[in-house]
């Protein structure tokens, strides 16, 4: 085998200074193709060629070569490696047609020989120095600005795109890079850090560098769609702005400085109308908050929720009960309810109106009995209290219900990220074999729930296309075992059992999320418990919302969970 010589043989005395490089006295480069190279003793006694590590290698010489020189010493008429062993086989395996090598001098005898290959391939293995994950995530991040695609960066560097786009966002937060390089966060969470660093959200990212390590999905999908409802209440908002009014970034407590108009009545006792905050519009601040809101499609009629026959929604054909609507003919849509109120009553013309002065009034005491009157106004006084404490209440349970409903949608993101990853396993996790048993057996009807293929194929990462023929009944749900009928017949057989499991925990989660945000109403009968407490016994963290779901928390406990959590934010 020839070999290209890239530099002369090195003068007795290497040279010591300058900008040139230069090769110590007796070594000398050259390129051979590397099977020409003999591999002899190594410290590390075996390689193994179907290590991700020497896969990814071997993709990255075939891409750029052999980066680094392999440092070898002549025997004779063989060429020994000294310093390169996975270069060398890696190569091999690339098919590259050659290899730099940087022959060395080595000592005359065979013992001195031996010790000193033993202390180079130990000092050489001991004293690399990798990247850290906060520099390759900022290389990443450069190579983006540079222009450089995802995919391209993917290939260069060998890992998946989705690293890729972890990486080019966590390198641009130096927060997230140092988190990063702490062990304190992964990529994905660093990334995740950086989009509200990247915002100036100092808040943010303290409470998510504080919290712990299981907690963090959760506490980071709940400030990212807390984020995003913000923004788009600020956009909501705009139009009360220019009116006048404040647009508050939370719902006034009861108790506080605020007062709610439907509370409230005009100086002469009227009811508050849009006029009268128009008026005053200066001391007035509205609460935007989403509702649900029900419409005829045929007419735009705003209707009331329990109008609706829900038994019709999967049914076109299906005849609603009497004086109900078909699931059909509805429009349901978000939208910003606005609730007014005011910190300066004076100043915005108004007064409490009987109940709330009732609230807000001291208890009568000490009434004379025989006074028909003073007894009379104590007892009205006593029976308006009574009403203003319970219309409180039924607002705290409308509150409660909201940050429930809200709480569920980021549960439900972080729920379906973990059982994902769960059902990427090959075999099934011990005692899984006998959930599954005893979930059809008590439950048979479970895998014929509507919208379970759907909600498997999103689960196993299936995609699911539209059909080109025309469109009928469950389409989706038909579409869906199509795409996921080839998954199955590839599979082994032990891979075909944890599918089985997925199908049992896509049902489950097509009853809950599938049918709406309040599916932590829905204890008892739904077996939300026996969903949640598999998840559980595999290492997931139920939050609290989840916890009503599985009935072992109240709404009330729930709820005070999550309030307590926004305090410490």
């Amino acid at each position: 085998m020839t070999a290209s010589v890239e530099t002369t043989t090195a003068a007795t005395q290497a040279s010591t200074t300058g900008t040139t490089p230069v090769v110590e006295a007796g070594e000398y480069v050259v390129r051979l193709h590397p099977t020409a190279l003999e591999v002899g003793p190594n410290v590390r006694s075996e390689v193994d060629t179907e290590s991700p590590a020497f896969r990814n290698m071997v993709a990255s010489i075939i891409e750029h070569g052999v980066l680094m020189p392999i440092l070898a010493r002549r025997d004779g008429d063989h060429t020994v490696v000294i310093d390169g062993q996975v270069r060398t086989l890696a190569a091999i395996e690339a098919g590259v047609d050659s290899v730099r090598v940087l022959i060395v001098p080595t000592a005359s005898k065979a013992k001195d020989r031996e010790i000193e290959r033993l202390t180079q391939q130990v000092v050489a293995n001991d004293r690399r120095i990798g990247l850290t994950e906060g520099q390759r995530a900022k290389a990443v991040t450069d190579m983006l600005e540079l222009g450089l695609s995802v995919p391209k960066i993917a290939k260069a560097v060998q890992v998946k795109r989705e690293t890729v786009k972890a990486a080019g966002a966590a390198g641009r937060s130096q927060t997230a890079i140092g988190a990063l390089d702490a062990g304190q966060l992964t990529l994905d969470q660093a990334a995740i850090v950086a989009v509200f660093d990247a915002e100036g959200d100092t808040a943010a990212v303290e409470k998510l560098l504080g919290v712990a390590r299981y907690d963090f999905r959760w506490t980071a999908q709940r400030l990212l769609e807390d984020r995003a409802v913000r923004k788009a209440r600020a956009a909501a908002g705009a139009p009360y702005v220019e009116q006048g009014l404040t647009v508050l970034e939370e719902e006034p407590a009861y108790g506080g400085p605020y007062l709610r108009a439907d509370d409230l009545v005009t100086v002469d006792g009227d009811a508050v109308t849009d006029a009268v905050i128009d008026g005053a519009a200066g001391h007035w601040a509205v609460w935007l908050s989403k509702e649900d809101q029900f419409t005829l499609t045929a007419t735009g009629a705003v209707i009331e929720e329990d109008s609706i026959d829900w038994d019709t929604q999967d049914d076109p054909e299906a005849t609603p009960d009497e004086g109900l609507h078909h699931h059909k003919d509805i429009t349901a849509a978000e939208v910003w309810v606005p609730e007014y109120f005011t910190a300066d009553p004076d100043a915005a013309g108004v007064k409490p109106g009987p109940i709330l002065a009732a609230a807000l009034a001291e208890p009568a005491e000490n009434v004379d009995p025989a006074d028909a009157e003073a007894v009379a106004r104590a007892a009205e006084q006593k029976r308006l209290a009574a009403e203003a404490a319970a219309k409180e209440a039924e607002r705290a349970a409308r509150r409660r219900t909201k940050a429930l409903n809200v709480a569920s949608l980021a549960a439900t993101v972080v729920r379906k990220e973990f059982v994902s990853k769960f059902l990427t396993r090959k075999t099934l996790p011990k005692g899984a074999a006998k959930w599954i048993t005893d979930t059809l057996v008590d439950e048979p009807g479970l895998l014929t729930q509507n919208k379970a293929s759907q909600y498997l194929a999103e689960l196993l990462g299936v995609s699911v296309a539209e059909p080109t023929t025309s469109l009928y009944g469950d389409w989706k749900e038909r579409a869906a075992r199509d795409a996921l009928a080839p998954v199955i017949d590839k599979a082994s057989d032990s891979r075909a059992q944890v599918i089985a499991l997925a199908q049992i925990l896509a049902a489950y989660e097509a009853r809950m999320s599938g049918t709406g945000k309040d599916w932590w109403k829905r204890v008892g009968g739904s077996n939300q418990d026996n969903y949640l407490g598999l998840l559980a016994e595999q290492g997931y963290e139920l939050i609290p919302v989840e916890k009503v779901a599985a009935g072992t928390m109240t709404p009330e406990q729930a709820y005070d969970a999550l309030s307590e959590e926004s305090v410490t934010d």
